[in-house]
């Protein structure tokens, strides 16, 4: 099967290729920066370098596709980028996919189109109160896009699915208020966090498992689906930083109401997913306690690559001050 990934340079895309060419499918790749994708070269894997929002670039990546999976998103919260760039760019997919006669579109959206959760757990049906979402902006776009992507399907009779998830994570994790966690604990300072919150962390190899249940399958066609591996609260997240960063300072859980830091690490963002499980036979790849050990591997292998990052940097500014 010809399939084509928008975005299979960031994180999600750089581990569903691999598993997208293990089973035997050829891949085409949309991507301003294919380079980190080069290791992966094979005659079943073809590079296509530019933006989504270019018209030829997205014609030439799509010709003869049979999937497509949209994953490039700028993640900017400049709305003149997001209508010129991502929603321009979702548009030009939309028709490509309709003029190749696509059999089948998978969006990946985000849970932030629920912006701020009502009620515990997140079904796909909880209201999108995107106006009171930590990056309102983001959260319009993308709902937006998932309303053109559902309206596609049933006016093209183009078959879509869309998927929402909180925080994926591979062999290591992104964002930056993990980043800013573990230089804390670096620096023997404490971890302050709200007690009880959390959220619903992915694990990437769960990403590709419900890939690979959802392409092409009736049973997918025309539905949202939330997408988690486990619950992981703030504390458990704070003690794996410091753990791996060998720390000294504490983890200090402060009441929600007590709370004054990011407003969104307030919540519980726990998804329920018992729709694509009960509908497709999604199941984790892993249990709770392997989900968890997973991530603080994910967060280990973070730490070394910020810890030596910041060596070099002050390596490099010590170079500067004294240059013998």
């Amino acid at each position: 099967m010809r399939i084509l990934v928008t975005g299979g340079s960031g994180s999600v895309g750089r581990e569903l290729i691999p598993a997208l060419l293990a089973r035997g499918h050829r891949v085409v790749v949309l991507d301003k920066e294919v380079g980190a994708l080069q290791p992966l070269i094979q005659p079943l894997l073809e590079l296509v370098p530019g933006a989504v929002e270019d018209p030829a670039a997205v014609a030439e990546a799509a010709h003869g596709a049979e999937v497509i999976i949209h994953l490039a998103w700028s993640f900017s919260d400049d709305m003149r980028i997001l209508l010129e760039q991502d929603l321009r760019g979702h548009l030009l997919l939309l028709e490509a996919a309709r003029r190749e006669g696509v059999r089948h579109f998978l969006y990946t959206s985000t849970a932030v189109v629920y912006g701020k959760p009502i009620r515990v757990p997140i079904d796909e049906d909880h209201p999108l109160c995107v106006l009171e979402a930590r990056k309102p902006t983001y959260g319009m776009a993308k709902e937006f896009a998932e309303k053109l992507t559902l309206l596609g399907g049933q006016t093209g009779g183009m078959p879509v699915t869309i998927l929402r998830f909180w925080w994926a994570f591979g062999a290591e994790i992104g964002g930056r208020h993990l980043r800013e966690m573990l230089r804390t604990a670096a620096a023997g300072k404490p971890l302050v966090v709200p007690a009880v919150c959390g959220g619903s962390f992915l694990s990437l190899e769960d990403f590709n498992l419900a890939a690979e249940l959802i392409l092409l399958n009736p049973r997918s066609f025309g539905e949202v689906f939330n997408l988690a591996s486990a619950y992981v609260t703030w504390e458990e997240v704070a003690r794996m930083v410091v753990e791996v960063t060998g720390s000294s300072g504490r983890v200090e859980g402060v009441p929600q109401t007590e709370w004054t830091g990011a407003a969104f690490l307030a919540d519980r963002w726990e998804l329920d997913d018992r729709k694509i499980r009960e509908s497709l036979g999604f199941k984790p790849t892993r249990d709770p306690a392997g989900v968890r050990e997973a991530l603080r591997r994910a967060i280990a292998q973070t730490w070394q690559r910020v810890a030596k990052l910041s060596n070099h940097a002050c390596f490099s500014r010590t170079k500067t001050l004294f240059p013998w």
